[in-house]
Parts: C-alpha cells; structure tokens; sequence
C-alpha cells in the first residue's frame, strides 16, 4: 500500500504587525492577514518582513469561568474563520527608534512602538562610546534571528526571567526634551527621508540661478501679461500663478500656469530617483520636508514676483456655463507681476477699495460659476474645519485655531481644479499614457454603514444616484451640530483616493477625467504628468510610479495626522483640571469623543459615564442617563473637564 504523501505546509511572506496584547498577524501582499499566536512568533518584531508556515487550526475549548478567578488580560481573542500560521524567519528588519535609560550600571533602549512590548539592552561599549544619558532619543538595531532554531520558543505565561536582548546604538537623535526632537522621532518612525544625500545636493547645486537665453527657444513669452500667484502667507514653493481677462465674446479667459519642474529634474537622474523616494513633500506644524532640494523647491522652479521663471501654461477660454470651448497646453516663460495672500483676496473681495477689485471680482464671478457646475453634477463638498497650529522657534505650540475656507481659497482650488480636468481630459482624448488622480464610489457596506450613521442622527440617506446622495445628506445637515459627525462619516465610508494610469474617473468630484498637474514641485505624480505632456518616453512603469505615489501619500497623511494631535496634546500639556466647551464627536462601547473648538478631541471614558448613569445605547449611537434623564448624543454641547495629557500616546481624558 502506497503512502500518500504530505503536502509541505504553504509558506507566505509578508509583514508582521504586533499587538499589545501579545499576538499578532502577517500581512501578506495579497489575500486575508495570517493569525500568530503568541508562542509562533519566534523572536519577530512589529513591522519586520517575515515568512511564516500555515499551519492547521484546532477548535478552541470553550473558556470555562471558575470562581474567584478571571480570563487573563493578555489572553488573545480566538481566530473566528482566519488561518493561523508560525513565523519560520526574519527577512528584513528596519532600525528602531527608543528612548534610552539606566538601572544602576545597565542600560536598555525602550522602544516608542507600543506594539513592541518588551525593551532591549544595551552594550556598555555602546554607552561609553555615545555618551548616553538617560532621556537620549536613539535609533537602533535589533539583530535579526538566523532561523527557526535560534528562535526565542517561550510561551506565554512562562514564569521564568524573560530573555533580555541586546540591541546596536546607532545614532542619537538628541534628548527626548530637546526642541523639534519630538517631531523628528515621528518622521523617523513613519521612515520618513529628511535629509537629501550629497549627490543630490551637488546635482541641485549646478542648476543656475538664471535662466539661460537659449533655454527660452521655443516658449511662449508671457512676460507682459497680468499673472499673479495667490497662496498662504507661510508659503516657501510656488507652484502655481493665474491670469484672468475678457474676451470681446464674454468669455473668461482663464491661464494657469505651472512651473515647470520637469525642465530641471530630467528622469534617471539622481534628482528624479530622490524625488521618487520621497513621492511628495511633507507638511508638518513646525517644519517642511521637501520632495526637491530647497535650491529648487523655494529657489529656481518657485513662481516668485518681478523675476522670470519657466512654466507649463494650461490657457483656457470658458464660456457663461463654465465649460472649456477652447484650451491651449504650451510651454512658456512667465513673470509674476504680484503676490497675494488669501487673506488679501479676501480683504479685496470684501472690500472694494483697491485697483485690484474689478481684477478679483471677475476672479470671483468665474469661482462661483464653475462651483455651481460642479455641484450640478454631484461633486461633494466637506466643510470640515482644518487646525491653525503656531509654533515658537522651540516647536512648542503657542495657538490653534480652526482653519477655514474662504471665497479666496475657493478661487484658487475651482481654477486648479479645471486646469487637472482639462489636462486629464487632453490626455485622455489624445491617447496619452499618463497617472490619473482616481477616486471610486463607496462600497455597498460602506454606503450602509452611512444610513445607519444618518438614520442615528434623525436623518436617512436619500435614492439618489450616485455622489448626489450624499451631497443631499452633507448639505442638510449642514447648519446642524451633527454635521461634523455626519461628514466625517460620509469621508470614511469612501475609499482613498489612488494614482493609477488606468482609471481617470474621481466620485468625490464627480469628474470623468481628473488628474493631478498643479503641484509638481510637491508631488511627483504631477511632475510625471508635465513628463507625459511633453511625450517623453518613461524608462519606469507608470503602474510602479502610480504606486509610489499612493503609498508615499499615505505615509505622508499618516505622519502629518501624528504631528498635528502631537502638538495639540501639547498644548493643552498643564491645563488639568481646566473646563471647556465642546461638541459629541463620536460614541463608542470605550467612551465618548469630545471635540473642542480648536478642533482638539478628547476621550471621556465608558467608566466615567458609567459612573455617572450613563449606559451605551448601541442601536441609537448613544449614551442614556435615566437617573438625570439625560441623553449624550453626536452633536450635543458639552462641558468637560481636562482630566489627564499623555504625550507618549497623545491623547486626552475628559470626565464630564
């Protein structure tokens, strides 16, 4: 009789992602997470590159409760339908980033990952060499494990001393308290590059300061015409200038010109693969990090008043509806004749008493017409308040306000966004391969999801086609307290926008053809678009750069959302036991959200309300107190006390 042969369990690679609680999953680049147990991590770290083994799964055994003693907290919840499988190595492990102390002669790193839960040691001949003191903010490297056998197989609840593991010092990025050490630990966490290597430095280096006659051939020479640049006052990179006029037809004769980035970072270069690291520059409270070396960024390829400057002229002639009847895409050489603020524009605007009004007027009259096209056509419109954080030189924050939009940032986003549709479109219709700014409609569940938020709130969801829905929804609840929670809703039942050559449709625009050209001093997907208007061949896949620019993106957004509640838990750093005003942002079994009206948000415990009489009403989204008969609903006013500030973490504890 034949023996049949076993198959080999299927080996998976993929990244592991910890958890606090001592298990932890792998993600592998296609198909559901993996489940690891405690005991089948082997010595893997939060966010290493592993592979791991399947293996089969056993029914779990009811979990019996016995008298006087309680489920341990660190037990991992059982895999409901989820394959389950043991890491066999380490393929890849990224530097770490901790804080160092002391214990009597020994030192250990702790590592700022709170999905790493153990800390490391570290070498007295590390210590003595760095000079290390306790509060050093550090980068370093834990030594991978060479295979399975060498693994650490200690299972959870082992009572004996767990294994220390020692850790290499290299580099100290200052002291935990030392100004902007706070932030840079964040962007080396998020893996973010800050610094440009000297290759690309010497490259930004040889660029002139001037432009080169000959560099001029073939340009349209736009340098006597009216063309302005209109951004925020803390503006360092230029990207875009407009120009505005008449036709004798009645028609706006709108320009928006862009600079041409692409002229000085030819493809291949060590500039080009830099910026293609980067993907995109970063925003940050305190800082900017740049896609482009500053000699670039803020120098040569930034539209700067009363100097001539090189451009990607998008000229459009847009009739009464606020549709493109005629375009023209040429290069050109431009000279801004004035700068603006949007605080400006909005003096302007509201004033009437400036050469520039009839200018701005006419500016405006072009703003709300192609506004109102687009909502004609379903595009949505979050007015969701952004924060205004002011920094000292040390980086501490000093003040955060709302951040509004206004009729003078408005003009500004309406032009830029017919200029990306007209390019797309050009690209589209011509048969040019380029990267599309893509946005799809909300999944089924999503959109579910949605109604049952709205119906919580006293509103449904209407059957309207397509995005014109959930504008519907947005704009009646508008001037109500629950519109922050219903928009905020609406945003996340939407999937992310993407960078794809394939799909040139946006749902959140209600465009059919949309694309990213204006900023390509800050965007690479932009600067690969002015490529492709040129009819450069790409020696690179348009689906490999399209991904780049997702994921650097997301990292980016990620980084910047860490910084922004960083400084905002900051900045209420010893105002304990003060009382503010705020609204109810969200409702969960864990406690209820409070945003102030800095747009700060803080935590008011499920123990505090329970505390209080306040029992979670799942089905309406809320929290009821028969004893005061009160109920805490999204959008109602609140009063709450500030009851603790954890920087580490950065959150904030409210009690009622």
């Amino acid at each position: 009789m034949k023996k049949v042969k076993q198959k080999k369990p299927a080996v998976i690679t993929g990244k592991f992602i910890g958890n606090t609680m001592g298990f932890g999953f792998v993600q592998p680049l296609e198909g559901d997470d993996i489940f690891i147990p405690p005991p089948n991590i082997n010595g893997a770290l939060h966010d290493d590159e592993v592979t791991c083994r399947l293996i089969p799964s056993k029914p779990e055994p009811p979990i019996v409760k016995k008298k006087g003693r309680r489920t341990p907290k660190n037990q991992p919840p059982p895999p409901a339908n989820r394959q389950i499988g043991e890491i066999t190595e380490v393929t890849n492990r990224a530097p770490l980033l901790g804080t160092y102390y002391s214990v009597g002669q020994d030192g250990y790193v702790q590592p700022l990952e709170n999905k790493i839960s153990q800390d490391f040691a570290v070498p007295r001949r590390s210590v003595n060499r760095f000079g290390l003191a306790d509060g050093h903010r550090v980068v370093f490297i834990v030594p991978k494990p060479k295979g399975l056998d060498s693994m650490d197989k200690r299972r959870v609840g082992d009572k004996s001393k767990p294994r220390v593991h020692t850790c290499q010092i290299t580099e100290i990025l200052g002291h935990m308290h030392d100004p902007g050490v706070d932030v840079l630990s964040l962007v080396y966490q998020y893996n973010i590059p800050h610094s440009f290597p000297e290759g690309v430095l010497a490259q930004a280096a040889e660029i002139p300061d001037e432009i080169p006659p000959e560099e001029l051939t073939g340009r349209l020479d736009l340098r006597d015409e009216l063309i302005i640049t209109i951004d925020g006052e803390d503006t360092k990179d230029i990207d875009d200038a407009i120009s505005l006029s008449m036709t004798p037809e009645g028609h706006w004769q709108l320009g928006v010109h862009i600079a041409d980035v692409s002229h000085y970072v030819m493809e291949g270069s060590l500039l080009d693969e830099e910026a293609f690291l980067r993907g995109n520059s970063v925003y940050l409270a305190d800082r900017v990090i740049p896609m482009l070396p500053h000699r670039l960024s803020s120098g040569i390829c930034s539209l700067f008043p009363g100097v001539d400057r090189i451009a990607v002229s998008c000229l459009m002639t847009v009739d009464a509806r606020g549709d493109v009847v005629k375009y023209e895409i040429t290069p050109s050489v431009i000279n801004s004749k004035r700068r603006f603020t949007y605080d400006e524009v909005q003096e302007l605007l509201a004033s009437g008493e400036s050469e520039w009004h009839d200018f701005f007027t006419v500016a405006d009259r072009l703003r709300t017409t192609l506004y109102k096209k687009r909502h004609a056509r379903g595009a949505l419109d979050f007015k969701l308040p952004e924060a205004k954080i002011r920094v000292d030189e040390a980086g501490h924050p000093i003040s955060i306000e709302p951040r509004m939009r206004t009729d003078a940032t408005n003009l500004i986003e309406e032009f830029m966004i017919l200029a990306n549709e007209t390019i797309a479109t050009h690209c589209d219709v011509n048969s040019i391969p380029t990267i599309y700014r893509a946005h799809q409609a909300p999944a089924p569940e999503k959109l579910l999801g949605l109604q049952g938020m709205a119906k919580s709130l006293g509103l449904s969801l209407p059957h309207f086609a397509g995005s014109k829905a959930i504008q519907w929804l947005l704009e009646t609840a508008e001037d109500t307290p629950v519109y922050h929670t219903l928009a905020m809703s609406a945003l996340t039942s939407m999937p992310q926008a993407i960078y794809t050559p394939d799909d040139p449709k946006h749902y959140g625009l209600a465009s059919d053809c949309y694309c990213h050209f204006t900023s390509p001093i800050r965007r690479y997907a932009d600067l690969q678009v002015h490529r492709m208007l040129k009819n450069a061949k790409t020696n690179s896949s348009l689906h490999e750069i399209a991904a780049q620019c997702s994921r650097t993106e997301r990292e980016a957004e990620a980084l910047e959302r860490e910084v922004e509640q960083l400084k905002k838990v900051q900045f209420h750093a010893g105002q304990e036991g003060q009382q503010f005003d705020g609204i109810v942002s969200g409702i969960t079994p864990w406690g209820m959200y409070v945003m102030l009206a800095t747009t700060t948000e803080g935590l008011v415990p499920s123990q505090q309300l329970k505390h209080l009489g306040y029992v979670h009403d799942k089905d309406k989204n809320r929290y009821v107190s028969k004893r005061a008969r009160t109920v805490l609903a999204m959008g109602e006013p609140v009063r709450v006390t500030l009851a603790s500030v954890n920087e580490a973490e950065r959150k904030l504890v409210f009690s009622l």
